[in-house]
């Protein structure tokens, strides 16, 4: 593992109804040699993806020889407005880090700013901010709608296009897609695997129409689904809409991966020991930053690592079988 060590702030963490909010640190959390390679694979138990694995995967999906990609959420600065303290140089270590590993493409998993007035001048100054940091990372990046992208502070908490927020606007124009919700299929020499992103915070009947039905088709075509939402669906009060989860719940799921609390976790027993929270990526935390890896072994299994900022293995790897 690298010599390297990551330096993490000790953040102060106020209580709040919707999520802890905690103190911006002084700086970005960066690693003291950033622009070291991980080593990728010096904790035992850690898969070794050998010659990485081949693929051609873009913006609507593509073709692998197997899975081998990465994964982070909740990129925001940790206060309304505060785009000077916007975890730019974080994200970029992160999104380097990525690079280095030669993963196909990265999965994010929501927040992308923190603008509370509908200033549209700000919210599109922050995702230039997360642009230009992921930038230098994985050609393709895969973005998931987070609650800081409504800026609605009135029920129902919810964003759609022609409404006028601010933050789902600048959203919108760096997705490049026509709606916030969308899957992705890719082609690998073990099966197809379907990646459902959905948009929490802009729920309607279309969208409860499209997973229902996007999650069907999956069961009966692809080997793998693995949804992405930013909502955890354990946790209680910060699982979203309830609707969601059940609708997911019906269907069969390989991965359900999370973001919204700013932490890594592994619920072994609930959905099966198969969903994870990663939000990870240099939002105010206790927690290093960093991201996970989603490895497709030879022998159809998934197996995630949790890394840091750089990299490298932070503890024992987790595997599930396809579905």
């Amino acid at each position: 593992m690298l010599a390297c060590a990551v330096a993490i702030w000790a953040a102060r963490c106020l209580p709040s109804s919707d999520e802890a909010r905690c103190e911006a640190p002084p700086g970005d959390v960066v690693d003291a040699c950033a622009g070291a390679q991980p080593d990728g694979g010096a904790l035992p138990g850690t898969p070794d993806p050998g010659e990485v694995p081949a693929g051609n995967v873009g913006f609507d999906g593509g073709v692998a020889d197997r899975l081998w990609f990465a994964t982070t959420g909740d990129t925001r600065p940790g206060f309304c407005g505060h785009s000077e303290d916007y975890p730019s140089a974080t994200v970029a270590q992160i999104a380097r880090a990525m690079k280095a590993l030669r993963v196909q493409f990265a999965l994010d998993l929501g927040d992308h700013m923190y603008v509370c007035d509908q200033s549209l001048v700000e919210a599109q100054a922050q995702m230039r901010l997360y642009m230009d940091a992921v930038a230098e990372g994985p050609s393709t990046w895969w973005m998931t709608m987070g609650n800081h992208e409504c800026g609605n502070e009135a029920p129902p908490y919810t964003c759609f296009a022609g409404r006028g927020d601010a933050n789902f606007t600048a959203y919108m124009a760096a997705l490049k897609r026509r709606l916030p919700y969308y899957f992705a299929d890719v082609q690998t020499s073990l099966g197809k695997a379907r990646f459902v992103v959905i948009a929490d915070d802009s729920w309607d009947a279309a969208q409860a129409e499209w997973l229902e039905s996007t999650l069907a088709a999956a069961d009966g075509t692809a080997r793998y689904t693995i949804v992405a939402r930013h909502h955890p669906v354990t946790g209680g009060e910060r699982n979203g809409n309830p609707r969601i989860v059940q609708t997911i719940a019906r269907h069969k799921y390989s991965l359900i991966l999370t973001a919204h609390s700013h932490v890594y976790a592994h619920d072994t027993e609930a959905f099966g020991g198969r969903s994870a929270v990663v939000g990870l990526g240099g939002a105010p935390s206790t927690a290093p930053p960093g991201f996970g890896t989603v490895l497709q072994n030879r022998d159809g299994t998934l197996t995630f690592v949790r890394r840091d900022a750089n990299g490298n293995p932070m503890e024992a790897p987790w595997t599930v079988s396809p579905q």
